[in-house]
């Protein structure tokens, strides 16, 4: 199945996760690192590992997360094909991700997401990037999904999802939605586990400002999840 982020009603379908590691760690004050070596990666695409960061135990932690979040009620992985994205204004009423928004919350780093704009019956991507270069914090809900069928070996899956809100103005002529971003300043009470208030996390979610990001048209070969290298971010004429 082709992912992209024109074909979801929701919003993006593709990122870019290509920093390095060690600069992450460095960035989200991480104390411990389980992501597992998760490797760089220019064409994200739902299912695929993702890191994250979240606080646990007092720690912070870089962890790593299938994209596609499977609440722990769920009967069947497949569910996440379509959870890879969620609404942040309806979030605290759907039971998917109504306790996660309480209780399980990350950050996603990014080096900047694909949009698609339509063009004489053509989609052409756009990469979107911090205006200043640096990784954005993608706001990201998680969970812990155990395949009821299993017994005590039964597989068990960490997954996760990006919430997204009403685009700004770099990017709403593009579409009308885009990740939610959360400031360097937020990063401590969105991962705070003991703040709990739906309306208190969800006002930290605001439409990025004008000129802090910037699209530009690249290169259509990033509609195939095969294609992973450096040229998919480069713009084009």
């Amino acid at each position: 199945m082709l992912w992209q982020c024109g074909m979801l009603t929701v919003m993006c379908g593709r990122f870019v996760a290509a920093s390095d590691t060690d600069g992450l760690v460095r960035l989200f004050m991480v104390d411990e690192r389980v992501d597992g070596d998760v490797a760089p990666s220019y064409n994200v695409a739902p299912t695929q590992t993702v890191r994250a960061v979240v606080e646990h135990d007092d720690k912070r932690w870089l962890t790593a997360f299938r994209w596609g979040l499977v609440p722990h009620w769920a009967d069947d992985v497949r569910i996440g094909n379509k959870l890879i994205n969620a609404r942040a204004e309806s979030a605290p009423g759907k039971p998917a991700f109504r306790d996660a928004l309480q209780r399980r919350r990350c950050l996603i780093p990014a080096d900047g997401f694909y949009e698609w704009q339509r063009r004489d019956g053509a989609k052409l991507p756009h990469f979107v990037r911090r205006g200043d270069g640096d990784p954005m914090a993608l706001a990201g809900l998680w969970a812990v999904w155990r395949d009821p069928r299993g017994g005590e070996d039964a597989r068990v899956l960490r997954t996760c999802t990006i919430l997204t809100i009403e685009a700004g103005p770099d990017v709403a002529w593009l579409h009308s939605r885009q990740p939610a971003i959360v400031k360097a300043d937020a990063w401590n009470v969105w991962l705070d586990r003991d703040v709990g208030d739906p309306e208190a996390v969800r006002g930290l979610l605001t439409t990025s400002p004008e000129g802090s990001l910037q699209a530009q048209p690249v290169s259509t070969r990033v509609n195939n999840p095969a294609n992973d290298d450096p040229s998919l971010i480069e713009p084009i004429g």
